[in-house]
């Protein structure tokens, strides 16, 4: 590849590490004492105006009491409320999601999913990607955002 044929996928290393730089990474409070604390980041403010949250569950938010609940819709109440969360700690809000990536255990689960989905995610409603995926026992649901500032 010439550079004058495609410039735009010669972006220099400099810029891409220079953006980096601008980083911010949002870790909860009760993740700062714990061991997961060197490895784990609740969400990170890249370029000082685009939040993505990392993978929420339903034992994501501030409340946890230990307890997983069994049901798709208490999970998915849950996650979107972690993902809140995460949003406002980064200075953003759901009102500024643009992409949401959703991860389920089972498809199965997805009417019931949307219906929580519709009540609690402003209008209009992000973009949105839904894979079937595994996670850890008693995990029905993961949720990833992606929002402006």
């Amino acid at each position: 590849i010439q550079k004058e044929d495609r410039p735009h996928l010669l972006l220099p290393l400099s810029a891409i590490l220079k953006k980096r730089k601008n980083t911010m990474k949002i870790i909860p409070e009760k993740y700062r004492t714990e061991d997961t604390f060197p490895s784990y980041t609740g969400a990170i403010v890249f370029n000082g105006d685009m939040v993505i949250t990392s993978g929420q569950c339903c034992d994501d938010y501030e409340g946890f009491d230990g307890q997983i609940p069994k049901d798709i819709q208490s999970q998915t109440r849950l996650a979107i409320q972690a993902c809140k969360e995460k949003l406002e700690a980064a200075g953003s809000s759901l009102e500024n999601v643009v992409f949401v990536e959703v991860n389920l255990v089972d498809m199965a689960d997805w009417p019931l999913f949307n219906e929580v989905y519709k009540e609690l995610m402003p209008c209009p409603r992000p973009a949105r990607k839904t894979v079937e995926v595994g996670l850890l026992p008693g995990y029905r649901i993961e949720l990833v955002m992606l929002a402006t500032k």
